[in-house]
């Protein structure tokens, strides 16, 4: 039985595979395990908890700071700040990322359900994209208050991608995107 940095790679991308297709609320360890091919000793010992496990599986699916890399690329590159938020909006809501979205909103549910089992979680999720989305905003003049407004639109994508996640028509969504992000920002 391998125990090293290969076998725990290995662990974590079945795990990945695993939430993507089963999901992570109600998962036990138990029923991960077996479902991965592998037992609870060998997940605690690399990853010390089903918690460390899922967060780790969680920022793997998730890319760590990959969405937020592109996302940055996009509101920081050409077009007026409408259009790039526009976007930035496009890439969050492709179709291809329903999965993240739900494992995303699932481990957000787990989070909020214990917020002292999983303060990074939510740190990250309160923060890192405010920042991300103010830095781009800081760049435009005609935006009088980008910290507030970029709170906002992170707040518009979050509805939004519930809405997704609900069924709601992706037209109606990015209808509703339009006219939100009108609202927000200038001409």
């Amino acid at each position: 039985m391998a125990s090293g940095p290969v076998e725990r790679a290995r662990l974590l991308r079945e795990t990945c595979e695993f939430v993507l297709g089963r999901g992570v609320v109600d998962l036990s360890l138990s029923e991960l395990a077996r479902g991965i091919g592998s037992n609870n000793r060998m997940l605690l010992y690399h990853f010390g908890s089903l918690d460390g496990l899922l967060a780790a599986a969680v920022d793997e699916i998730l890319g760590g700071t990959a969405l937020l890399d592109r996302l940055g690329a996009v509101l920081t590159g050409e077009g007026t700040t409408a259009e790039r938020v526009a976007a930035a909006w496009r890439h969050i809501a492709d179709p291809a990322r329903r999965p993240h979205l739900q494992l995303f909103f699932a481990r957000f549910g787990m989070a909020a359900d214990v917020p002292g089992r999983h303060p990074e979680f939510l740190a990250q999720t309160r923060e890192r994209w405010v920042e991300v989305v103010a830095g781009a905003l800081r760049g435009d003049a005609t935006v009088v208050r980008p910290d507030d407004t970029a709170m906002a639109i992170v707040a518009l994508w979050r509805g939004l991608q519930m809405l997704l996640i609900c069924g709601t028509p992706p037209a109606e969504v990015e209808a509703a995107h339009e006219r939100a992000v009108a609202a927000l920002l200038p001409g």
